[in-house]
């Protein structure tokens, strides 16, 4: 079996069945789909257990809540297929997107690829279109301390092409070795960091066959979550820092993501009436020294 389409599950009932109908419709058929039910109290459950009949389908249950980086990762670890492919049980796929990536991976004998995607904001009634006719399908060459490095002045791709789990194909090894932190909101940024930079060789293909859904009920907005979300925050982007050291990859190209981030997430602090909270004085201390320096974008 050549790949592993790893969905984690949580509650994702609304949507759930127009996801695994997109997986199962690829016109390249050489993969198994695991679901990873992260302890859903909906009808998620029962969903995945139907199609589950399907010889392609495997459900694993969790008994406890556990998130969706262990969801994540117990999907790579029980996975069958020597490469992994993750989407998100909210999302859904063109039939030719797994084709699309395998073939990529496979002429350019690369460890990963990664593509653009679609955006679909029901709430707005708007449906976001990134790559242009003209240009889809052509496909950039990277060495691991490139794609690190995220060069979005460079390429014509979004950050979270980068960051996103999804919307990427990768060796199973590379999962296994650099599984997701748990625990963590926002650890999709330390781990695609950590699959570049194992990797030997990463190709980018311009093309949109996924539609990530944006869901506006996810934001972190109050009390505790919100502290939480702040701190994780620095510490996702301490473990990105720290391994771009190790791997001399220049930081700067996440300074403006980082300084858009902590601007985003003082405002809600102040809305939440959190200023006097040790995360707001953090994120005001790392401001303060990314303004001395002049980061504005």
């Amino acid at each position: 079996m050549k790949v592993s389409v790893v969905v984690p599950v949580y509650n994702a009932a609304t949507y759930l069945e127009q996801c695994l109908d997109s997986i199962l419709a690829q016109t390249f058929t050489d993969f198994e789909l695991l679901l990873v039910d992260d302890c859903s109290t909906d009808d998620s459950g029962q969903i995945c257990d139907y199609y589950a009949s399907n010889s392609q389908v495997r459900v694993v249950h969790l008994t406890e809540r556990l998130g969706v980086s262990t969801a994540r990762n117990i999907g790579v670890k029980n996975a069958r297929g020597a490469l992994i492919a993750f989407i998100d049980s909210n999302d859904f796929v063109a039939e030719d997107y797994l084709l699309a990536l395998v073939t990529t991976l496979e002429d350019y004998q690369a460890d990963l690829v990664f593509s653009e995607f679609n955006m679909l904001d029901q709430q707005a009634g708007m449906f976001y279109f990134n790559v242009k006719p003209e240009v889809k399908g052509k496909v950039y060459e990277l060495t691991a301390e490139q794609a690190a490095a995220m060069p979005d002045e460079k390429l014509p791709f979004r950050h979270g092409c980068y960051v996103h789990p999804w919307g990427k194909l990768g060796k199973k090894e590379l999962y296994l070795q650099n599984p997701f932190i748990p625990n963590l909101y926002f650890e999709d940024g330390p781990n695609s960091l950590r699959t570049f930079l194992g990797a030997d060789k990463v190709v980018g293909l311009l093309v949109d066959s996924y539609t990530y859904r944006v869901n506006h009920s996810n934001n972190i907005t109050q009390g505790p979550k919100i502290l939480k979300g702040d701190m994780d925050i620095l510490t996702a982007f301490r473990y990105r820092a720290l391994d771009m050291l190790a791997a001399q990859v220049d930081p700067k190209s996440f300074l403006g993501e980082l300084h858009h981030n902590l601007t985003q997430d003082a405002y809600a602090l102040e809305q939440a009436k959190q200023t006097n909270s040790e995360e707001y004085r953090e994120i005001q201390w790392l401001l303060k020294l990314m303004n001395r320096n002049k980061v504005s974008k």
